[in-house]
């Protein structure tokens, strides 16, 4: 009797909330919410989503950085922003009551390592409860799709090149490498799954690799400050991390596979790598083609790893980008880092002008 109780109870649940087959609107009719909006990759996707005619929302804890307001332009001023966090499941109900999305891009979360490590609470009802509040206000109010950021950071150490969306995310002695952020992103990641299983729920997640640009972060090495103190007849000195080898990915690519995959066919697969694909790039390698770039530039780097690098270079490997070249028809614009790093400064060259 017990063992037919619990075949009962492990079996699917039969729930029709209305979410399989939904028609989707035209691009230029769509209104999208983009969570995390109002930072980094967030400015430069709302650009790319208005771009297409469609009309976009922002929920952040905070205004546009100034960047972001830069790489947007004259319409940043126009766009509703809705001070929220994620983690608010009555005030994503809210927003979605107030502007009824037609799809969801998913970019808001907490990044900082450190603070997730000793914030854990914040951690789970952010990184993970907020991706629940998200897709239950979807299922309530009838959203069909979202492109959900999660990260490269969901790997542990690589067993397989190049490194596919089939890669596990899980070993018999090792998880995600990067503690509370990726093991956060991969629940999220899991959950979703449970979401499209069970009740039909239409998700993309992408993992970015080492994204830079305009108004990027500290978290992708060394490269913002060079890249920057270059522009601005700075020294950037580093004594350790030249040899460090990363996927580095330019924002306007990562903006360019979300609208792809906001657009996916139904039967397209559920994961792709934010990556420009090919061999990784070194930190030296970033240093002398920043060299070459801005002739004069003093920027200088020692090859030796520092010791928390040594751990984190196991985690790098040439990401594969096929499923989204053959799936999606999409392809990065800045393949080559040099013409990637070339635009970067281009744009901080205009953004300092534009600032001064």
């Amino acid at each position: 009797m017990s063992e037919q109780r619990y075949t009962q109870g492990m079996a699917r649940p039969e729930i029709d909330i209305g979410m399989r087959g939904r028609e989707r609107k035209p691009v230029g009719e769509r209104t999208t919410l983009v969570t995390g909006g109002a930072g980094f990759i967030g400015g430069h996707l709302v650009r790319a989503l208005l771009d297409t005619g469609r009309r976009v929302v922002v929920l952040d804890v905070r205004g546009f950085i100034p960047e972001a307001r830069f790489a947007i332009g004259d319409q940043a001023g126009e766009i509703p922003l809705e001070p929220a966090s994620i983690g608010d499941q009555a005030r994503v109900l809210d927003v979605f009551r107030t502007h009824r999305p037609d799809e969801v891009v998913h970019a808001g979360m907490i990044l900082d390592p450190a603070y997730l490590a000793t914030n854990r609470s914040t951690a789970f009802q952010v990184n993970i409860g907020g991706v629940i509040n998200l897709v239950e206000a979807m299922i309530a109010f009838g959203v069909p799709r979202l492109v959900n950021f999660s990260s490269i950071g969901v790997l542990p150490r690589v067993v397989a090149r190049p490194i596919d969306a089939n890669h596990p995310i899980l070993l018999a002695d090792a998880g995600p490498g990067t503690d509370f952020y990726g093991s956060t992103k991969a629940a999220a990641e899991v959950m979703l799954f449970a979401y499209h299983q069970a009740l039909g729920l239409d998700f993309r997640t992408i993992r970015p690799s080492a994204v830079y640009g305009l108004g990027m972060n500290q978290y992708v090495g060394p490269i913002k400050a060079m890249v920057e103190n270059a522009v601005r007849g700075e020294p950037a000195h580093f004594e350790f991390g030249g040899a460090h080898p990363r996927a580095y990915t330019h924002v306007q690519d990562i903006a360019g596979l979300v609208l792809a995959m906001l657009d996916a066919p139904d039967d397209a697969d559920r994961i792709f790598y934010g990556s420009a694909g090919g061999p990784l790039v070194t930190t030296s390698e970033v240093a002398q083609i920043v060299r070459e770039l801005v002739p004069g530039a003093d920027v200088e780097i020692g090859e030796e790893l520092s010791e928390a690098e040594k751990p984190v270079v196991a985690l790098r490997g040439e990401l594969s980008i096929e499923n989204a070249r053959a799936q999606l028809g999409w392809e990065p614009r800045y393949a080559s880092i040099r013409e990637g790093i070339a635009q970067y400064l281009d744009q901080y060259r205009a953004f300092v002008a534009a600032q001064a």
